[in-house]
């Protein structure tokens, strides 16, 4: 059963250069980054407008007085990661604009992790972890050397 998440996790992590790549394509042709992240982002709202109008998720609105404020910031980091893509890219490429997401991606999770923030559950900093820290910072290095 991890194992299919786990390819599904990857599946959707191929995705995410192609994400990019297709973002900054996007505010090539329009000449402005923020009118391309809000076409993206805007795209992105309507896909999923329509799903909750699928199974019927939009009776659930009305609980959206009750949630805290600084809950709403998972969109404002939406629109940075989409904003930074765009930026990043063309100046890094795609394997290093991701290799440097997936290892500070990492580095935060690891920390999320060890102390259980937001309710996760607590798997806390070990060797393996760290090691593995390490060996994706090699590797950034690594994609991110210039040929000589």
């Amino acid at each position: 059963m991890i194992f299919g998440f786990i390819l599904g996790a990857i599946i959707i992590g191929f995705l995410m250069p192609i994400q990019a790549g297709l973002n900054a394509e996007l505010a090539r042709y329009l000449k402005n980054p923020f009118l391309s992240i809000l076409m993206s982002l805007g795209t992105g709202a309507l896909a999923i407008s329509l799903i909750l109008l699928l199974n019927g998720g939009f009776n659930d609105i009305k609980r959206i007085n009750q949630i805290p404020p600084h809950l709403f910031l998972g969109g404002i980091l939406g629109v940075l990661f989409v904003g930074s893509s765009l930026f990043l890219i063309p100046r890094l490429g795609a394997t290093a604009m991701i290799g440097a997401f997936i290892t500070g991606q990492l580095l935060g999770s690891v920390i999320i992790d060890h102390y259980g923030i937001f309710g996760f559950q607590v798997y806390p900093i070990n060797f393996s972890r760290i090691a593995g820290v390490i060996l994706l910072f090699a590797g950034l290095l690594l994609v991110v050397k210039k040929p000589s």
